[in-house]
């Protein structure tokens, strides 16, 4: 199914109705809006992050039987995560597209597709790796201009195969998959590619500064420290949040949605963040607290969980 730029899979249409809930990204947030006015479905009206931002919540507050969870793929870190914490069934059905069965609810994750701008440039020379919502572009410019692509989609917290000798090509607008791969492999040359605007950028400058900022926590010294652990379905690592802030000597926050202005509420020396990886990186500089990822404070690379 097509809808202006977007392609959706038919079975959004048909799984939508008046018991069902859809959850979007802000930038798809109108195609869910579409499908409800079709189908009298129910509308998320919280910003979704990501596959593990599951409203399971919501959604037995709205006494909805389905959600549909469009525009993001379920790696398997998230994977794990949503089976472990919801004792649900988690299986692929399609591409990109996955169920999971929980004794009150069936939840939907289905893609959505940006549709190919025509007559893309050429990328920087290297190896294609992309987000289910650029996938269909990721594949045309793979194709057209002979590049290598990776097996599976990228998320903001998993990168599945490096990129070997070549450089990465993130197809994707904005910073925010380009420094996942830098961040799982850092020594790699990566670059971004907007295909909306037909340009190429280096992550370097972006991700020295970030770096940088971080560097600072690992100096972090103090009484108080605060282990911040999300309750998110694909994000929750409560037992884990736990045992970490025993042998720290710290307290465990839980938050539905953790951000950098809830953290430095806390009034921390150090924190130890638990939730999504993504925020002890991306928004060090909105950050007056020294955060440290769980696996930085566990001396482990880049990784979530």
């Amino acid at each position: 199914m097509e809808l202006d730029n977007a392609v959706v899979p038919d079975e959004a249409l048909e799984l939508a109705g008046p018991d069902a809930l859809i959850e979007a990204p802000p930038g798809f947030k109108w195609i869910a809006l579409e499908l409800a006015r079709r189908t009298g479905a129910k509308v998320a009206g919280r910003a979704v992050w990501g596959s593990c931002d599951l409203g399971l919540a919501e959604a037995a507050a709205a006494g909805a039987r389905r959600i549909i969870h469009l525009g993001h793929g379920v790696p398997p870190n998230i994977a794990a995560l949503l089976r472990r914490n919801t004792g649900g069934e988690l299986a692929e059905i399609g591409l990109d597209s996955y169920k999971l069965s929980l004794p009150s609810l069936e939840a939907y994750f289905l893609p959505v597709y940006y549709k190919p701008p025509p007559n893309p440039p050429r990328p920087p020379e290297g190896k294609i790796y992309f987000p289910v919502p650029y996938r269909l572009i990721a594949e045309e410019l793979a194709e057209r201009y002979k590049m290598p692509t990776a097996r599976r989609p990228i998320t903001g917290c998993w990168v599945g195969e490096p990129p070997g000798g070549a450089a990465a090509v993130v197809v994707a607008s904005g910073y925010f998959y380009s420094l996942a791969v830098k961040l799982f492999y850092p020594e790699a040359e990566v670059w971004g590619y907007d295909p909306f605007k037909g340009a190429a950028f280096s992550v370097d400058e972006r991700f020295k500064k970030l770096a940088g900022l971080k560097a600072k926590a690992y100096l972090a010294e103090g009484r108080r420290v605060i282990v911040v652990v999300s309750r998110k379905p694909g994000q929750m690592l409560l037992a884990e949040a736990a045992e970490l802030a025993k042998r720290r000597g710290g307290v465990v926050a839980v938050f539905d949605e953790v951000s950098p202005e809830l953290i430095d509420d806390l009034g921390a020396d150090l924190v130890i963040n638990a939730a999504c990886p993504r925020i002890g990186f991306d928004d060090l500089d909105r950050l007056r607290t020294p955060v440290l990822n769980l696996h930085e404070a566990e001396g482990r690379p880049f990784s979530y969980p």
